[in-house]
């Protein structure tokens, strides 16, 4: 009976990328994993106990070091672990094996694990390779009206406005973006006073979409969900046709919102790699969220989820920013670390919005 068996690698939403880097990042240098995991994959097709993996590589005296290494293996889908129905008769509960996705790619994982740079420079669904180039266009923007326990309220009486811009141009490297702005209409939904929260949600945004949308909605917060990189981030195509993107650096970014009336209190970047030069923006805007590193895109639409109901609930930015960090952490995701925050004044990520 196989406990933790994944989808296999190569898959119809094209993430093979993503989930390749994911176990690369999971396996890791450590020299106690690595032996468990190359003795795995290594001749032999039948599961192995605890035991048989300690005797093999001569470690006997320590086992913890063989289980906390097979723990987390196990826990990232590197291995499969199953419960042992006779497979190997030595009273072990749990035996190990391969799993036929890792075992199909175990190459292209050691190489990203032993060299994290290289890593860093492939495309991903949150951090594609993009040629730059500039296209405007105003493009569908729909609304989406949140419903708390009492009767909705228009977004003119909202206490809090959310403008979620939602981008996906890019064909080679395909985001989960319906999915996140899902997740945070329902996290707000959840909240008693998610009535006097509106969320507008901004389909295929570009530069102009931008500026329409600071200038007629005047959002409290800015939401980016796409993809970023290189103190970039990546706006919509001119025509339904094109692919690719518009690429727009922070500078560009940061003054579009300075040369509106309107100034949200909040920008969340929802993108890979967006720390790096985020800073930018705190010329204008008081608090920005955004992401260290490659973020997956799972763990992304978790943590929006979270924050958005956290905020709906009455929190305090950096308590819902704590409080979304914590929910990832505590449902495996290593990317729990990466969303960062940032401020001038940091009482000002101690105040409400609700």
């Amino acid at each position: 009976m196989m406990m933790n068996s994944q989808a296999p690698v190569i898959n119809v939403s094209g993430d093979y990328e993503e989930i390749i880097l994911r176990l690369a990042r999971h396996l890791g240098r450590d020299k106690n994993r690595r032996a468990v995991f190359n003795l795995i994959y290594g001749r032999g097709s039948k599961p192995r106990s605890k035991k048989e993996i300690a005797d093999a590589l001569g470690i006997t005296g320590n086992a913890q070091v063989i289980q906390n290494a097979l723990d987390e293996l196990a826990r990232h889908h590197l291995i499969v672990r199953m419960k042992n129905e006779g497979q190997v008769r030595d009273g072990s509960r749990w035996v190990y094996g391969k799993d036929a996705s890792v075992r199909a790619n175990r190459h292209v994982i050691i190489k990203y694990a032993d060299d994290p740079s290289a890593a860093k420079k492939v495309a991903t669904k949150r951090r594609p390779t993009v040629e730059t180039k500039l296209t405007f266009v105003k493009p569908a923007v729909r609304t989406a009206k949140t419903q708390g326990k009492g009767p909705s309220r228009s977004a003119k009486h909202a206490r809090l406005k959310i403008a979620l811009l939602v981008t996906n141009p890019d064909s080679r490297a395909s985001l989960q973006t319906g999915v996140e702005a899902r997740y945070i209409d329902e996290g707000i939904r959840l909240e008693s006073k998610a009535g006097e929260v509106d969320l507008k949600v901004v389909l295929a945004p570009t530069l102009d979409t931008l500026l329409d949308t600071l200038n007629s909605y005047r959002p409290d917060i800015i939401h980016f969900s796409g993809h970023g990189g290189g103190r970039t981030l990546l706006f919509d195509n001119e025509r339904a046709g094109d692919d690719g993107g518009t690429v727009l650096d922070f500078d560009m970014v940061a003054r579009v919102v300075k040369a509106t009336s309107a100034t949200p209190k909040l920008l969340v970047l929802a993108a890979c790699d967006t720390v790096d030069g985020a800073e930018r923006f705190l010329d204008t805007v008081p608090v920005v969220i955004a992401m260290a590193d490659s973020i997956d895109d799972e763990a992304a639409c978790e943590f929006s989820r979270r924050f958005y109901r956290s905020l709906s609930g009455g929190a305090t930015i950096a308590n819902a920013l704590d409080q979304a960090k914590l929910v990832l952490e505590s449902k495996g995701y290593k990317d729990a670390r990466l969303p960062s925050l940032l401020v001038k004044d940091s009482n000002v990520s101690q105040c409400a919005f609700l």
